[in-house]
């Protein structure tokens, strides 16, 4: 049943938040999806790193670990790895920083409110300050941030990207 409302929309059954698109809404749950697969592919290298031959034991390891902490003991493994070349250490290593910044962009859109109105075709996120400095005239608990369409799928991309990397990485052979 649609809402008598005109500013509601009906998207497959139920109604679509007023403050973005079914397009948009599409574009956060790609941001979602991708966002899993790093953090599922972040689990997979630590396992490699702790036991190429036996996942389990990285897989109980990392059980309840979040993803920041999962990027945390990749490093510290991969630092202290005897069999990983310099190379594949350089390489990991801008993986896991570029997967940390992917997934600190998440964090902004995922664990944020969606505001209500849309501006300039923009979608407002609000999301709780946790730490660091305020400027001016600005709310010390809050933090806002207008995210277009384009936006959006710029962060799923990025996500996109370094999951794949991760992929490949723990599964294709190196030469």
């Amino acid at each position: 049943m649609m809402s008598s409302d005109p500013d509601f929309i009906e998207v497959q059954g139920h109604r679509a938040w007023v403050g973005t698109t079914p397009e948009g809404e599409a574009a956060i749950g790609r941001i979602a999806i991708w966002a899993a697969s790093v953090e599922e592919n972040l689990v997979h290298l630590c396992s490699r790193l702790i036991n190429i031959d036996d996942h389990e034991i990285g897989y109980a390891v990392t059980a309840n670990m979040n993803a920041s902490a999962v990027i945390d003991l990749a490093r510290r493994l991969v630092i202290d790895s005897k069999t990983t070349s310099d190379e594949d250490r350089a390489d990991v290593m801008a993986m896991l920083t570029e997967a940390k910044a992917a997934l600190v962009e998440r964090n902004r859109i995922l664990h944020a409110s969606l505001g209500e109105l849309m501006l300039g075709g923009k979608m407002l996120f609000r999301s709780r300050r946790k730490k660091g400095p305020v400027p001016d005239g600005e709310n010390p608990r809050w933090e806002s941030t207008l995210r277009g369409l384009d936006e959006l799928d710029a962060v799923g991309a990025r996500l996109f990207n370094v999951s794949e990397d991760l992929w490949a990485y723990v599964h294709l052979p190196s030469d």
